[in-house]
């Protein structure tokens, strides 16, 4: 069943602005933890940006608001992948595009479940982390070939995110709103250092995931947090964890832009 266009529209901005909430704080996070002023931990990935929120004043509200946007995120890529909104098309590589979106879609949702979860007295822990979904799976006699091709998907997400920076394909969806100079030039930059960030972050996350499925070793996998902290412990690690904190904070805003901006 198709939905309306004020429900595509709701769920789209809806989506957009918590998505862009848990980016900008997994960047302020970054950035305050290059100033110093944070306690251990500061590299935050997505769940423990939840757990943080919770902890604020109205955090059960907070947590819930967050649910349903992160939920309604889901949705939208959900609709997205099954209705071909994006018109990729039924070929070889029209059905990977749609397939990723399916799967971002199905990690929002864990997301979602985690604030919710945490929102109703579920407390911190969400069940199995990604790393002991990674133990299961090395576990069995063909896991490093699963966790090799999971990597791949992660090296390809990553590499997408640049051509999309580099290729200016994030300005296709404002094409014809008849956005303002200083409009259109927001909505540009903020998408080109957001998406070279993510960049990082993923092919990080690719990396090790191909190390763990080389060395049949789990512990070798790195969510955000831990490949922000990564970063932190480089040579120049200050400096670099600084710029791609800046530019998380940037993709934050940059989902704030689409939502305002953006329609379906």
């Amino acid at each position: 069943m198709a939905l309306s266009h004020s429900t595509q529209n709701k769920l789209f901005t809806t989506g957009y602005i918590a998505k862009g909430v848990v980016y900008c704080l997994i960047g302020i996070f970054a950035i305050i933890a290059v100033v110093g002023s944070a306690g251990e931990g500061s590299t935050s990935g997505p769940k423990a940006v939840i757990t943080w929120i919770g902890t604020n004043p109205f955090g059960q509200v907070l947590l819930f608001l967050i649910g349903v946007g992160l939920l309604a995120y889901c949705s939208w890529r959900w609709y997205t992948a099954v209705k071909d909104k994006e018109n990729e098309g039924s070929d070889k590589e029209g059905i990977a595009k749609r397939i990723g979106y399916a799967v971002s879609g199905t990690a929002y949702g864990v997301l979602s479940a985690h604030a919710f979860k945490s929102a109703f007295g579920g407390g911190g822990s969400s069940g199995s982390s990604k790393q002991d979904i990674i133990a299961r799976i090395l576990s069995e006699s063909w896991g490093p070939w699963v966790v090799g091709i999971i990597a791949a998907i992660m090296a390809g997400v990553a590499f997408f995110q640049l051509y999309r920076a580099l290729t200016d394909k994030h300005m296709e969806g404002i094409e014809g709103l008849g956005l303002g100079h200083d409009q259109r030039e927001t909505f540009k930059k903020t998408g080109e250092v957001g998406l070279t960030a993510r960049f990082v972050v993923y092919g990080i996350i690719s990396y090790f995931l191909f190390r763990a499925a080389l060395m049949d070793d789990p512990s070798q996998f790195k969510g955000v947090g831990e490949s922000l902290s990564f970063i932190q412990d480089q040579s120049y690690g200050a400096v670099l964890l600084a710029l791609v904190g800046l530019g998380l904070l940037a993709y934050g805003i940059f989902m704030f832009v689409r939502a305002k901006y953006e329609r379906v």
